[in-house]
């Protein structure tokens, strides 16, 4: 389910099966970085949709993070983990590129910052596929922990 107005209703209904909110977090740059963040953001925003895709009835999409400095990003992140889990969601899980994130006790997959619009139609779907493959993964070994 996304975070659109039909599938918030749908995802309250059915709260018992809508358990896990995935959230993209993306950094912004407007300088001479705003290509490399830029390409960041289309891998973290193509695996987060695929994965939603492939897990939909059990997962929400929310609308991506963005943030200027990790600091912040990080207290955003916790910020909406807290609200999610006291409203219900069993697991939050962040998509990610900014390793900076490690040092920070979230829940978040990495996936690298690759130049999808480089690649060719099937080399991109592939990567995606790939990396949608490993957050399905993690997550499912989350679902199996609890």
């Amino acid at each position: 389910m996304r975070f659109d107005s039909q599938s918030a209703l749908r995802s309250l209904a059915e709260r018992q099966y809508v358990d896990t909110l995935i959230v993209p977090l993306a950094e912004l740059a407007f300088d001479e970085e705003m290509v490399r963040k830029a390409e960041s953001y289309e891998v973290i925003h193509a695996v987060s949709v695929e994965t939603e895709r492939q897990l939909s009835g059990r997962t929400m999409l929310s609308p991506t993070i963005s943030y200027t400095d990790v600091e912040t990003g990080a207290r955003l992140a916790e910020d909406v983990m807290k609200k999610a889990n006291s409203s219900g969601f069993s697991h939050v899980l962040f998509i990610a590129s900014d390793i900076r994130f490690k040092s920070y006790e979230l829940p978040i997959l990495f996936v690298p910052p690759l130049a999808l619009g480089s690649m060719s139609g099937d080399q991109a779907h592939t990567m995606v596929q790939n990396f949608a493959t490993q957050v399905i993964t993690d997550l499912s070994s989350r679902w199996m922990a609890t």
